[in-house]
């Protein structure tokens, strides 16, 4: 199995992976193989790294990163107000 790394991160900080049992070398254009020794820790942050590579363009380390924090979904409460403040602007209520 191959796992490939997309070479330049999103706009949050993390790259895409991908893996296919059947590859033996990259198939996307911006994305670099990641040897086997790299692939566990490539996979446990989740693309969230900063990549190391050669100077030919080969993967050589990577260093774990922090992932986005999540916004928190809103409370109940606030979801019905929003609720609430939609319905009463369709039905032009002021509130």
């Amino acid at each position: 199995m191959l796992t490939i790394i997309e070479v330049k991160a999103r706009e949050d900080g993390g790259h895409g992976i991908q893996s296919q049992s059947h590859r033996e070398k990259c198939w996307l254009e911006g994305w670099v193989a990641v040897p086997e020794e790299l692939t566990a820790a490539v996979w446990a942050c989740g693309g969230y790294c900063d990549l190391e590579l050669s100077d030919r363009g080969e993967l050589t380390g990577v260093t774990p990163k922090q992932r986005p924090q999540a916004e928190e979904p809103p409370s109940e409460s606030e979801q019905l107000r929003a609720d609430l403040d939609y319905l009463a602007a369709v039905a032009g209520v002021s509130l």
